[in-house]
């Protein structure tokens, strides 16, 4: 079971809001230390380029997040608001990566403990973001990336990682909106790195609908469209048949936002507990249950009365959370993809690939390389997966969404 989550971090520091609905739906809270800003350390870049380890050189940062004005002190504020769920242990600040400290190594490189392959990521992170389609995706929300570009100097950041790369092209400029290339490269960093850390812990990654939804739906229909070009004969269709889940979990933003971080702290009582459990629970047998049943009556049969089942489990909890109107919807076939970018919005969705690593490459990679036969590979790949249990896979997109957009789900 899951029960830790990781707070994406993005332009502005996390809100209290955010903290405080993932308070309620999760363990343990974990918000990215300020300083960690970076795709993969600097001083794995040349080992990277090189394929060989070559420890100690660097060529400045790759791909640095940049951040709106005055963000370490905001981000002070809110973590001093948090105060009492941090000294409980419940929020911890951490960093994916020490640069300047002794760690594990790969490749002989230190990393400082960074858990993921820099070559992976790194060279996702260039596919993403020499295709024009993601970097529209990720600044989709163009009145407020305007707002930034206008009350921050920080988006004009350079990236070795974005220059001319032996034969590689330096990548290429976001053409409806040029202004705007740095930070959706940012974003696609970010969304890659933070998929990635959280696969490797074994954590949940909440990423912010309004940032990250565009990259997030993109992603997902690539991975889907990839998984069935590969596929002869349905086998691998069949293994993907979680992407029909859709959950959503509903509260009024209005009394959330009124209440202190020792209320909310009260609210993770024993019906949410169970709750908790029972969610995750469901989540897996979904995923087994695709891995499992090849007839279409038979899977929608046995995960509908896993889903009536589940909504029985959170009866408690929605009467102990009646006063935050508090709802939940699960079913098969419905889908959030067309939701992201509406404030506040939250759901749970399914890759049809079990590891955020497999999701970024079969969508971010291998989608965008239309010369390759990957057919074979991703067939490799899924045979791999069926033998895996189910991890943090690609994620949760922020857990709550405000109740005036109930209609659209229904």
């Amino acid at each position: 079971m899951i029960y830790t989550a990781l707070l994406a971090p993005h332009e502005s520091p996390n809100s209290s809001l955010e903290i405080k609905r993932a308070l309620l739906t999760y363990e343990k809270v974990i918000i990215i230390d300020p300083n960690d800003r970076d795709l993969i350390p600097a001083n794995s870049l040349v080992s990277v380029l090189m394929g060989m380890p070559i420890i100690g050189m660097s060529m400045g940062a790759v791909r640095p997040m940049g951040k709106s004005q005055n963000y370490d002190e905001r981000f002070e504020r809110v973590i001093e608001g948090a105060s009492e769920a941090v000294t409980q242990g419940l929020i911890e600040i951490r960093s994916t990566y020490q640069p300047h400290k002794a760690g594990v190594t790969i490749g002989g490189v230190p990393l400082g403990g960074y858990p993921i392959d820099p070559s992976s990521v790194f060279w996702i992170y260039r596919a993403m973001a020499s295709d024009q389609g993601f970097l529209a995706s990720a600044v989709q929300d163009r009145a407020g990336v305007q707002d930034l570009l206008l009350h921050s100097a920080d988006f004009t950041l350079p990236g070795s990682g974005d220059r001319g790369i032996n034969e590689e092209p330096e990548l290429p400029v976001f053409e409806q909106h040029k202004e705007s290339t740095i930070l959706a490269r940012s974003r696609l960093a970010a969304f890659i790195k933070y998929a990635g850390y959280c696969e490797a812990k074994e954590i949940v990654p909440v990423f912010d609908s309004n940032v990250y939804g565009g990259i997030a739906s993109q992603l997902l229909g690539n991975a889907t469209s990839t998984l069935r070009v590969a596929d002869e004969d349905g086998e691998l269709i069949r293994a993907g048949r979680v992407l029909e889940l859709c959950h959503n979990e509903f509260i009024d933003d209005s009394a959330l936002q009124n209440l202190s971080i020792k209320e909310i702290i009260k609210l993770r009582t024993s019906a949410w507990g169970r709750q908790a459990k029972s969610r995750e629970a469901l989540f897996s047998s979904i995923f087994e249950l695709a891995n499992e049943t090849s007839r279409n009556s038979d899977f929608e049969k046995t995960a509908r009365d896993l889903i009536s089942n589940y909504k029985k489990d959170s009866e408690d909890l929605s009467l102990e959370r009646r006063n935050l109107k508090f709802q939940i919807k699960c079913d098969l076939g419905k889908t959030a993809l067309g939701l992201f970018g509406t404030e506040g919005i939250i759901s749970q969705l399914e890759s049809p690939f079990v590891s955020a690593y497999g999701t970024l490459l079969a969508g971010g990679y291998l989608a965008l390389d239309k010369a390759k036969e990957y057919a074979p590979l991703i067939r490799q790949l899924k045979q791999q997966e069926a033998r895996m249990k189910r991890g943090a896979a690609f994620g949760m997109h922020n857990f709550y969404t405000n109740p005036r957009i109930k209609s659209i789900t229904k």
